[in-house]
This record gives C-alpha cells, sequence and structure tokens, in this order.
C-alpha cells in the first residue's frame, strides 16, 4: 500500500497520488489531520486547474493515475474526489481497482460497505465512513473497474454547477474597460494595476490552468463577452496578457453605451477607433485573417465571418508591439 505523506507536485512533476489509503481511512482529502491546516490559497496555488461560479471553487489536482477535485462553497470547504477514468485513464497493477479485490483492501482498512446498487454497467457501494466508491464496467478486466471516490453523494453535482455556470465579473471590478485596455497598452498599463502580485490575482480569477499539457500558468478573468488571460511561466514570471472575445458576435450590438466602449466586427472597430482617438497604423491580413497594428501599441485580430460577410473580432492584445515583426512574416496585405 501507498502510505507515505504527498506534497501535491507541480504540473511540470506529475506524481502519483500517494494519500490513497489515508483518503479512505478519513473519508476525503482535507479530512485527512495533515491536510486540514491547509489554506485556501496554498490549494490554489497548488492545483492544476480551477473554476470559480457563484456555487463555490473548484480545484483540480492532477496525478498519473488519478485526478483529486475539491469543492468549496461560500460556506468554505464541500467535499472531495478521485477520479480514476478521466482523460482516458487506465489503471494497471493495482489489484484494489478490481470489484473482486475491493472488500480485501477494505477490510485492511478497517472499512466496511453498508450499501450497495449493482448494474450490467456499473457499481456504487457506499462505505461505513461516509465514503461513496463507483465502479464501471470493463469487458477488457471482465470485472468492475474503480471509477470514482467520492466524500459526499452530492458532490459530482455540485461540481457540474460550478463548471457549467462561471462566475461573471463586472469589467469595472478590475479598473478595465475595452478602449482603455487598447488606449493604455494592455491590463498592466491600466492605471493602478502595476502593483497587482501574482498571488492577489490568483484569488480573484475565475479559471486557473497550469496543468502538464500548458508551460507555466494562466490566470482567467471571465467577463460578459471576454476573457482577460495573464500569461506565467514556470517560476511565476509575467510573460504576457491578452483579451479574447468570447460573446455572441451579432444580435446584441445595439447594446446602450456599447458604441462608445464594445465593438463586435471591423465596421464596428472603425466608428469605435475614430471614437476613442485610436489610430490604426498597419494591418496583415490574408482570406481569413486580419490583424490591425494601433498607434498605442496595441494589436486587434479579426476572423472572417462569412455569415456577417465581414470580419469578427476575437482577441486583443494590449502590449503588442513585440509581436509585429512575427505577424508580419505570416501574413501580406
Amino acid at each position: 500500500m501507498l502510505r507515505e505523506v504527498m506534497s501535491i507536485s507541480p504540473s511540470r512533476k506529475v506524481s502519483s497520488f500517494s494519500q490513497l489509503d489515508d483518503f479512505m481511512r478519513s473519508g476525503g482529502y482535507m479530512e485527512i489531520p495533515e491536510n486540514r491546516v491547509r489554506t485556501l490559497q496554498e490549494l490554489i496555488l497548488d492545483c492544476q486547474a480551477s473554476y470559480r461560479s457563484e456555487h463555490g471553487l473548484s480545484l483540480e489536482f492532477e496525478f498519473r493515475q488519478c485526478s483529486l477535485t475539491l469543492i468549496c462553497t461560500t460556506k468554505g470547504y464541500f467535499g472531495s474526489q478521485l477520479d480514476f477514468n478521466r482523460r482516458g485513464r487506465k489503471v494497471t497493477g493495482v489489484d484494489m481497482h478490481l470489484w473482486q479485490n475491493f472488500p480485501k483492501y477494505l477490510a485492511e482498512l478497517g472499512l466496511t460497505t453498508v450499501n450497495c446498487t449493482q448494474t450490467s454497467r456499473s457499481i456504487r457501494a457506499q462505505l461505513s465512513n461516509g465514503l461513496t466508491v463507483i465502479f464501471k464496467h470493463s469487458a477488457e478486466h471482465n470485472d468492475y473497474l474503480l471509477d470514482r471516490i467520492s466524500s459526499r453523494y452530492s458532490n459530482q453535482r455540485q461540481l457540474n454547477r460550478i463548471i457549467a455556470e462561471p462566475m461573471i465579473l463586472k469589467m469595472e471590478s478590475m479598473g478595465c474597460t475595452v478602449s482603455e485596455y487598447l488606449k493604455q497598452g494592455g491590463f498592466f498599463k491600466l492605471p493602478g494595476q502595476k502593483e497587482h502580485p501574482f498571488t492577489e490575482l490568483l484569488t480573484l480569477c475565475t479559471t486557473k490552468e497550469s496543468h502538464s499539457s500548458i508551460t507555466g500558468t494562466i490566470l482567467g478573468f471571465q467577463f460578459k463577452c471576454w476573457l482577460l488571460e495573464i500569461f506565467y511561466d514556470e517560476e511565476l514570471q509575467l510573460t504576457g496578457e491578452n483579451m479574447k472575445f468570447i460573446g455572441e458576435h451579432e444580435g446584441d450590438a445595439k447594446e446602450e453605451g456599447q458604441q462608445d466602449n464594445e465593438f463586435r466586427t471591423w465596421g464596428d472597430f472603425q466608428t469605435f477607433a475614430r471614437h476613442n482617438g485610436i489610430q490604426i497604423i498597419e494591418q496583415c491580413r490574408s482570406l481569413d485573417v486580419m490583424i490591425v497594428f494601433l498607434d498605442t501599441g496595441a494589436n486587434v485580430h479579426f476572423n472572417y465571418s462569412e455569415e456577417l460577410g465581414d470580419y469578427v473580432v476575437t482577441v486583443l492584445e494590449g502590449d503588442g508591439a513585440r509581436l509585429r515583426d512575427s505577424y508580419r512574416r505570416v501574413y501580406k496585405d
């Protein structure tokens, strides 16, 4: 059995989860005595992905054979679960992951099954300490294979609500508007933003990503139509930021005040630029893509929409001047 105490490792060193026995005995991750002293900020910093909504916060930690998810609500820690089947993981070489061997493993931990429901596809078992364990049938193993261990029956439902309904921030809460972002040349050139350290932004972000498929860390701040992304390297040094358009390109173009501070299409943007005193100094384009260079140092990316017959905005780069030579090599006007 794996019994050593585990420190959650950074994403670049994905390790094995070494607190499985303790998780099982204690009835969850934060229920393990040595984990009770861990602060929320420490957990957010260590996790590979986080998602924040009005319903709470989920933190995901990636390991070789499973993922660990912690769920918090406005009242604090809610529950935790281990998922052994996400991203196509296959568990091999561990007997307790097979249903036929699971009762023996429980006995070694001093636990029993108090309720069990079995179908041709799955087995759901509730343990004597409140854990819920789910096995899924595997034709390859001719047995049921461990799929999930959850500290609360409602963990998955709460997790689904958090991910499906992300928190929407108001731009004003971040001291940011689209026009000021472009006029000032990026988020960190806005008044008052230079002083924000990584740890402070970490507690404000709606999403965080630092998993094994990317290098470094991305903090995301979701607004109604825009997503501000701030990029850090593996040493948590700032490397860049941008704003992605995530709204609808049609249907809400006449919202009050939008003409002054928002745009959707290339046609909208030309009016927007004139109104805000922003000059377009160069364009790089192909049949499908157009990148506009502004006199403020910002770049605006557009993709062509057959449906609208116009270019539609995709990304804003506030500090974009350093990228322009690369764009010039790729796109010819």
